[in-house]
């Protein structure tokens, strides 16, 4: 499985690369900010689920469309308000999402990437959730300044722990995420995103389980 992951990330990053070759002036290049205001659902087998105060992850983003259809996408979101546990523990997060993609058709594509998160609490626990990814994007115009889109991602992710006085710990935690929005143009250069975002991972051993939803925004400038 890793190698067909490996070969289809591969064989994405060799077609977007023609794709920035080709690339005239109808390449699209929208970058800007986005917004996540989440809070996060914790659940171990045998107890009582926990979850957070919501927290605000903040960062750059940035998306470039080529003509011959391949898109390549990026963010890395960070916290500016932790999330904050019933116990009394708050937690930092990083979170880093690359992706590689090909429209079949104008309102559908597929995707394949790799995303990092990073998790950091008061005890000096340092949690790490990352691997590649695969997906797909649905695109719904309603005309040329309004669009709904949706997306779709199953995360090959591992988990890893280390620090806050306890042993190393690592398993595979795959998951998937889930995110649906609408996407509208102030003008030809200034666009706005609002949606809907949910994230979850489940451990292959210890069946732990992470959820995360909320809100998304992000404002864009568009080249």
């Amino acid at each position: 499985m890793k190698r067909i992951l490996i070969g289809a990330v591969a064989a994405l990053l060799l077609v977007a690369a023609s794709g920035a070759a080709l690339a005239q002036e109808r390449t699209e290049v929208e970058v800007g900010v986005k917004f996540w205001f989440n809070d996060w659902t914790h659940e171990v087998p045998g107890f009582p689920s926990t979850t957070s105060d919501t927290a605000v992850l903040f960062g750059p983003t940035i998306e470039v469309t080529f003509p011959n259809h391949v898109f390549m996408e990026g963010s890395y979101l960070f916290s500016t308000s932790d999330y904050n546990f019933p116990d009394g523990t708050h937690v930092d997060r990083q979170d880093l999402e690359l992706s590689v993609g090909y429209m079949i058709v104008p309102a559908f594509g597929v995707l394949a990437g790799y995303k990092n998160s990073d998790f950091k609490d008061n005890f000096g626990e340092k949690d790490t959730v990352s691997g590649p990814l695969i997906g797909i994007i649905g695109i719904a115009r309603v005309d040329p300044y309004l669009s709904f889109y949706g997306k779709f991602d199953y995360l090959f992710t591992r988990f890893k722990a280390t620090g806050g006085g306890l042993p190393e710990f690592e398993e595979g935690s795959p998951g998937w995420i889930f995110e649906v929005g609408i996407k509208f143009a102030f003008t030809r250069e200034f666009l706005g995103t609002i949606g809907y975002k949910y994230e979850t991972n489940e451990g292959n051993d210890s069946h732990v389980r992470d959820s995360f939803s909320g809100l998304t925004l992000s404002g864009l400038v568009r080249f």
